[in-house]
């Protein structure tokens, strides 16, 4: 990111007064951790400036704050809108996309698992499901299938919770997430932690 300012217009800078440091704090952390979860950093960046300051961006309003090319800027908010975890925003009178982040975090736990389901766990286990049959009855690569065996079926049963989770009601989720509550910390609002 370069140093050129988030705008003055966004609702988060009146709030607080260090509020463009504590932006650009998380925004270069999720920047970071979007390579290590396998996601372009630029698409981790846009989602977390759209998230920390809850705000409604226009595409070019995220360009200039970010440092980045408009095409990039472009591919990635339609990548976030295909997630579900960014939304365009239409304001009677208004000509620009606005964008803006889901917020809710059970639901948006719940977009990120389908679209993780989707990309990794369900292919990984069509591949552990094809080489397992492979070696099926064949005494020399029976160590072999029986580590790809135990393997499918920790996969399976991945996918099995992930389904569970899947069709919880967000307000379920929350419930469940009191069970992972710190006992130092005060009892939890609406967020469900």
């Amino acid at each position: 990111m370069d140093k050129t300012a988030i705008p003055a217009s966004r609702d988060i800078m009146s709030a607080f007064p260090h509020a463009e440091s504590l932006i650009r704090q998380f925004v270069g952390h999720w920047g970071l951790m979007a390579r290590s979860w396998g996601i372009n950093s630029s698409m981790g960046e846009l989602f977390a400036l759209l998230y920390i300051t809850g705000s409604d961006w226009t595409a070019e309003d995220l360009r200039r704050s970010l440092g980045v090319s408009r095409g990039n800027v472009s591919m990635n908010l339609r990548e976030l809108l295909a997630w579900g975890v960014v939304h365009k925003v239409h304001r009677p009178g208004e000509r620009r996309e606005l964008f803006r982040a889901e917020t809710e975090v059970w639901t948006l736990f719940r977009k990120i698992l389908r679209e993780r389901k989707r990309r990794e766990l369900e292919p990984s286990l069509l591949v552990l499901e094809s080489t397992s049959r492979m070696a099926e009855g064949q005494e020399e690569l029976r160590g072999i299938a029986e580590r790809i065996e135990s393997l499918r079926r920790f996969f399976r049963a991945i996918d099995i919770l992930a389904d569970q989770v899947l069709s919880m009601p967000v307000g379920d989720l929350a419930e469940i997430g009191h069970l992972f509550r710190d006992e130092k910390e005060p009892p939890p609002g609406n967020e469900g932690f």
